[in-house]
């Protein structure tokens, strides 16, 4: 049996170096580059899409700079048409990332304290994201019919059902929330897999640790395919779907 590389590595100066230069860069392009580009891009073609496109183009040399090497599988899987949901596992910061540099470009369902930064807020607005308001709930009424109707101008959205990055590696349970709204408005469903991200950016410590990452890209669930399926079963057959490719879990199967 191979031993496994541990999920909570040790970290060195360099690699707290590295991480603070990773975020000062993105923090950087995030209000320096992106304002530029939204102002004299985005804004005289009246179309804001091309802010979650450019993230995509953005993080591809990121990773090869800081020498994380992502791996790719499924990208066949993909649909060609945007107006998807992507469900992910999340470990890191980095998943945010890897999702635009491996997968796609997409808006994103966030907490609702980053709206407050100066400038992001609005940023993210206007990529398509939406506040999740976890301390009043009730702020979050409607959402789906935004989601909806974002999708059906060609936004793609990535949801981490979660809710909070793994400090073990181990996935925990899905919330019902992105399902519900799957149910009710027959949104097309994209599982992936993100391997070993949280060993490149710790959530646990600062630093960031060059070497390889996985996405594993599965194949779409289609509203034809759930139509007859609960919404807990669909949000459990997600859940087992992205949880499959995840190392411990494959240990296991392969064990019993």
């Amino acid at each position: 049996m191979i031993e496994e590389e541990p999920f909570v590595l040790k970290y060195n100066w360099r690699h707290k170096i590295l991480a603070i230069v990773y975020y000062f860069m993105i923090g950087i392009a995030a209000f320096f580059g992106g304002s530029l580009y939204a102002f004299f891009h985005c804004y005289r073609r009246k179309d804001w899409h091309d802010l979650t496109h450019i993230c995509s183009l953005f993080f591809i040399p990121m990773f090869k700079i800081f020498g994380i090497k992502m791996v790719v599988e499924g990208k066949e899987n993909i649909p060609s048409k945007s107006g998807f949901v992507m469900v992910a596992n999340h470990q890191s910061f980095l998943d945010i990332n890897a999702v635009f540099a491996g997968v796609s470009h997409t808006a994103f369902l966030a907490k609702a304290d980053l709206w407050k930064i100066p400038y992001f807020g609005w940023g993210m607005s206007r990529s398509g994201s939406i506040p999740i308001y976890r301390k009043d709930p009730k702020k979050n009424a409607g959402m789906g019919k935004i989601i909806k109707q974002h999708i059906d101008e060609g936004f793609n959205y990535c949801v981490f059902p979660e809710g909070n990055r793994t400090k073990d590696g181990k996935m925990t349970s899905f919330k019902n929330g992105i399902f519900r709204i799957a149910k009710e408005h027959e949104l097309t469903i994209l599982p992936i897999t993100l391997v070993d991200t949280g060993k490149r950016l710790s959530r646990n410590t600062l630093g960031l640790r060059p070497g390889p990452i996985r996405i594993v890209v599965h194949p779409p669930i289609t509203p034809e395919q759930y139509k007859e399926m609960s919404m807990e079963e669909l949000r459990d057959s997600a859940h087992d779907i992205v949880e499959s490719e995840l190392p411990y879990k494959k240990q296991k199967n392969e064990e019993a």
